[in-house]
């Protein structure tokens, strides 16, 4: 039983303890990993209030039934529920929580065909905002929203609680392995000096990558390094170019099995002719070479900077838009990188492909920033390939990181199920 006065500290302690006795990590029956063992047992600690039993009983469930304490449900079935009490006349009220990963809709049909059939029963799903579920399922018994949803409802009616929904709240929608975390506020993306900075130094990169490989970069279909990763050549062999974080005044480097081998090329936004030129002779002096890309022990030996230094806004977009091309996060809200079909950083466009495996004839889909010969935004733009409708994702004054990339993935979801 949780104390008779609640506090953090307890809650917090209650949670470890019960996220410790499950294992915390799938196997063995237990499918919650350790994020959301900790989420559910923050959940239960409050549900052991009566009265916080009880605001979320009215509240979320809808439901004015008096329900007994919620216990954590046993796993050793195909579909557990997380925590579950039961109501008078046989109905039951049953708790799945998402801090990571998606619920689609064939695990909400069987998780209801395990619930009792009664009209005052209820599935509650808690999801974070960036993934939310969408369903065609209609069932009375099925409560679908997000931890921000559940805490802002019960902050607001139930205050002598206020503070354990809040944490409540903050953890489920934060704690996710793919949680945005770039500081950088959306409205960066608006910024015109931005733009033409980011421009100016993936022109350098094409530069760097037509005289060193020759070819253009493209975004890495792989999952196995984490992130999104715009480059060509690169392996864990050779060494081949990448745009990646500015350091040393540049996001362009030679990287192999990076961070073994990475070295920025001191090469920036080239403005003039005797700038590029210069860019080019010491390009062409390491193609020259015939085993830089291959000997272990190759260091380039570099001259002055050239060209205008990155700037610390043109990271906070880069990282920003990064997020918004991560092959993970996608796959995540249920769009796959398309292997070997990815399109090559161009002079107007920088973008990568995606599916939609549930609907094969949704064909595949950009996702984009530019698209004309002359960008005034680093705004991302959606676009279904087979007809060409485009979606301009807008970034509000009041948007965090992850509105941003939730908007990209609720864009895509729209083009995929919609004429």
């Amino acid at each position: 039983m949780a104390p008779r006065a609640m506090s953090i500290g307890s809650m917090v302690s209650f949670a470890v303890d019960r996220s410790a006795r499950t294992g915390g990590e799938p196997g063995g029956g237990e499918r919650l990993g350790r994020r959301e063992a900790f989420a559910r047992g923050l959940l239960e600690y409050v549900l052991k209030n009566a009265k916080g039993r009880s605001a979320f009983t009215r509240l979320i469930a809808g439901l004015d039934d008096d329900p007994q304490e919620f216990r954590t449900a046993p796993r050793t079935g195909p579909v557990p529920f997380d925590l579950v009490s039961p109501l008078s006349d046989g109905a039951q009220i049953a708790i799945t929580v998402r801090v990571e990963g998606t619920i689609d809709d064939a695990l909400l049909t069987q998780l209801l065909a395990e619930l009792p059939a009664s009209s005052c029963s209820r599935l509650v799903v808690l999801t974070p905002r960036s993934g939310r579920v969408r369903t065609q399922i209609a069932d009375e018994r099925l409560v679908l929203l997000s931890w921000n949803k559940l805490a802002r409802r019960l902050t607001a009616k139930d205050p002598k609680r206020a503070e354990f929904w809040r944490l409540l709240g903050e953890f489920g929608e934060d704690a996710g392995p793919l949680a945005v975390r770039s500081p950088a506020s959306p409205r960066i993306l608006l910024d015109e000096a931005v733009t033409q900075e980011m421009r100016a130094h993936l022109e350098t990169f094409r530069l760097v990558s037509q005289e060193l490989i020759g070819r253009d970069a493209r975004f890495s279909t792989s999952r196995r390094g984490g992130g999104a990763v715009l480059q060509v050549g690169a392996n864990g062999s050779q060494l081949g170019v990448e745009f990646g974080p500015v350091e040393d005044g540049t996001p362009v480097w030679l990287t192999g099995s990076r961070p073994v081998r990475s070295f920025a090329l001191g090469i920036g936004a080239l403005v003039t002719d005797e700038e590029r030129d210069l860019a080019q002779r010491r390009l062409r002096g390491i193609a020259a070479g015939s085993s830089w890309r291959t000997d272990p022990a190759y260091e380039p030996t570099l001259g002055a900077f050239i060209g205008t230094p990155a700037t610390p806004a043109l990271e906070d977009a880069r990282a920003l838009l990064w997020e918004v091309f991560d092959p993970r996060r996608l796959e995540a809200a249920g769009f796959p990188t398309v292997p070997r079909r990815q399109p090559e950083l161009g002079d107007d466009r920088l973008s990568v492909r995606v599916s939609y495996p549930p609907d094969p004839a949704a064909g595949t889909f950009l996702v984009s920033i530019g698209g004309s010969s002359t960008w005034k935004t680093l705004l991302p733009r959606v676009t279904r390939e087979y007809d060409g409708k485009t979606y301009i994702v807008q970034a509000l004054k009041s948007d965090t990181a992850q509105d941003l990339v939730t908007k990209v993935h609720e864009a895509l979801v729209s083009l995929a199920t919609k004429p």
